[in-house]
Formats: C-alpha cells, sequence, structure tokens
C-alpha cells in the first residue's frame, strides 16, 4: 500500500500522471485487508483493547460469567456480521460491482469477500474460546504471545 501510494504520489507530482485507481485500489483492497483480516488472529492472540477498570474488582466468579458472556455476544454479533456481509457480497459480485476512475475500470467486487472472510475467521475463535470456557478446557494457544493477563485469574478464556 505504502509503495503503491508513494508511485502515486510520484507519478502526479513529478511526471503529472497519477496512477489510475489508487483510490478504489486503497480503499477497497488494502485498507478492507488491513481492517478485516487480521480480526481473528489479534482475538486469538487476546490483543484486542480492553478497558478493564472495574473488571479487577469483581469477584472471580463474576469476572468468569462476565467473559463467559462477552464471548457469547462476540461469537452472535460477528455471526450476524458475516451472514449479512456474505449477503452483501453475493450482490457485488452478482453485478459485477466496480469503479472507474481516470478512465480506468477497476472491478471491486472481490473485496467484498473479504469482511464474511474476516468476521467468520474471529467467528470461529470466539467458538472455539466459548467451547473451550464450557467444557473447562484452558485455551493454552491464546496465551503463547499475548501470554496470559495475571488481572484475568478465573476467567479461563482469556
Amino acid at each position: 500500500m505504502m509503495l503503491h501510494i508513494t508511485a502515486d504520489v510520484i507519478g502526479k507530482f513529478i511526471f503529472n500522471r497519477p496512477l489510475p485507481g489508487t483510490t478504489p485500489i486503497v480503499s477497497q483492497y488494502y485498507m478492507v485487508v488491513a481492517a478485516f483480516l487480521p480480526l481473528a488472529i489479534v482475538e486469538r492472540l487476546t490483543g484486542h483493547i480492553s478497558v478493564e477498570v472495574l473488571f479487577t474488582a469483581f469477584p472471580r466468579r463474576l469476572r468468569a460469567v462476565l467473559t463467559l458472556c462477552a464471548t457469547a455476544l462476540g461469537s452472535v454479533v460477528f455471526a450476524a456480521m458475516t451472514w449479512a456481509s456474505w449477503n452483501e457480497a453475493l450482490k457485488k459480485y452478482a453485478m459485477g460491482s466496480f469503479s472507474y476512475e481516470q478512465g480506468v475500470k477497476i472491478l471491486i467486487w472481490p473485496t467484498h469477500f473479504i469482511v464474511p472472510a474476516g468476521t467468520a475467521l474471529i467467528t470461529l475463535v470466539l467458538l472455539w474460546r466459548l467451547a473451550a470456557f464450557l467444557m473447562r478446557i484452558e485455551d493454552a494457544s491464546a496465551l503463547a504471545v499475548g501470554q496470559a493477563h495475571p488481572r484475568h485469574e478465573g476467567a479461563s478464556i482469556d
């Protein structure tokens, strides 16, 4: 993305010929990939931002219940996002969605399948965590890189 934008800027200001299609390619391809595909791996490594001002003060059992509820709710929300974005991607595919810039036609329908792929992957991670929690299995793989957070003692999902 950086090289593409740099080449576009150089082409625009030095040669007075910007690269056609840079805006749709950056916004429809690069940014969508950067935003949605890493969701699952970041969740698996417990790397998402969390604010735990009150959470750490709660009793162990309440923390576990809240973690269970949050994981279940996250699974439902991301599953719904997967379903909705998949249907939208199919519509964009059927109509052959494209962007037209500087006389160049750029197909953008393929990018609409990135969103359901990313949300489906995070749904699977959350469902694994939920199953592991309910079966009282420690999800050791989630602790590998991010390591267990001591503030989550008793909440076996995190």
